[in-house]
């Protein structure tokens, strides 16, 4: 009789899901994971069918979030469990590893950074400074990390004028739910860069503006629930008054696209998030210096606080743009150039355009 119960149990989850399938309609995203979900692949005898035809089926099952949050629970709090699926928890802030150390990934940075700066004249004043991810400031000996000395000693290698940021951050500085850092958080970031730069920096007074809504890109990875954290954005009249001409998106010109705020990734509010090339004119300067900036994502929120000390800034996102098409939009000539990436893209990046 028991056996016979279980087969009815078993036959009937099978049955109910397997309608649930059906009748529920199939999502084009996934709001927690930020990405398109697969859909149903057209027939044909090939195991590549029978690949797609099993990645529709995971990412479609129904209740999958929830079975999501379940295996997450379980890791985490019944089996003890560091990591689920390479995310950590740690003092309610979630992390996620990028081990082990990209030795070609390091070298490959290196020689990018070589080309960049061979096309640089002797009138630039160049710098380069390496911010490292939140993941450099867990204290747990269980926790893998990457090899930062060795990253740092050959961003030191290079023989620009490095910058280092290390001793300046802490784990504060970053959102609990996101790799990336507080915009809030980063005048003591500006203050170490002019000490090297001397931009002539100044205490400078900024509105902060505050969306309670935000859940970094961790947040959906760690299939954990827990809630949302602040994001600001900081403004005064000289911000708000900077002109900002984007490659891709004409329609803006301003530094917050604030429709972002209920996008996806609210971090885009800065600078409109993932853009290849813009230019930043400052019309309130009394300065004819200009910035020039090769970046990530994590120079979006420290610009809107460097543009106060110049009169343009420039920021390239080699991941979406290639030196020859950059080329044919600047002329170097006598501008401050900073290299501003994370250790995260000194770890991965091959996603740089030579």
């Amino acid at each position: 009789m028991k056996d016979k119960i279980i087969t009815y149990i078993f036959v009937g989850y099978i049955l109910i899901f397997s309608i649930l399938g059906i009748i529920i309609p199939d999502k084009e995203i996934s709001i927690n994971e930020r990405r398109k979900l697969s859909i149903f692949p057209q027939f044909k005898i090939s195991n590549e069918y029978i690949t797609k035809l099993d990645t529709y089926l995971v990412e479609h099952f129904p209740l999958r979030e929830n079975y999501r949050t379940i295996k997450a629970f379980y890791n985490y709090k019944v089996l003890n469990k560091l990591d689920n699926n390479n995310i950590y928890l740690k003092d309610n802030k979630i992390y996620k590893s990028n081990y082990p150390t990209n030795y070609n990934s390091i070298d490959y940075f290196k020689e990018h950074i070589y080309k960049i700066n061979s096309l640089l004249n002797t009138s630039n004043n160049t710098y380069i400074a390496i911010i490292p991810d939140k993941n450099y400031y867990i204290k747990d000996k269980n926790f893998l990390q990457i090899d930062y000395d060795y990253i740092y000693n050959e961003i030191n290698n290079i023989g620009l004028n490095n910058i280092d940021l290390r001793t300046v951050l802490n784990e504060n500085d970053y959102y609990e739910t996101d790799t990336h850092w507080k915009q809030e958080n980063l005048s003591k970031i500006v203050k170490v860069l002019n000490e090297n730069m001397s931009f002539g920096y100044k205490d400078t007074y900024y509105k902060e503006n505050i969306y309670n809504n935000f859940y970094g890109v961790y947040y959906g990875e760690s299939a954990i629930k827990r809630k949302p954290e602040n994001i600001t954005y900081l403004t005064n009249e000289m911000i708000d008054n900077v002109e900002v001409k984007y490659l891709e998106n004409k329609n803006l010109n301003k530094i917050y696209n604030i429709e972002n705020l209920n996008s996806f990734d609210p971090y885009e509010v800065y600078l409109d998030g993932a853009s290849s090339y813009i230019e930043l004119y400052n019309n309130y300067s009394t300065s004819d210096k200009e910035l020039i900036i090769f970046r990530d994502s994590f120079a979006s929120s420290i610009t809107p606080l460097l543009i106060k000390y110049y009169k343009k800034i420039t920021l390239i996102d080699n991941r979406y743009i290639n030196s020859n098409n950059f080329m044919n939009l600047i002329e170097f000539n006598n501008q401050d150039v900073l290299f501003l990436y994370s250790t995260l893209i000194v770890n991965n990046s091959l996603s740089l355009k030579n």
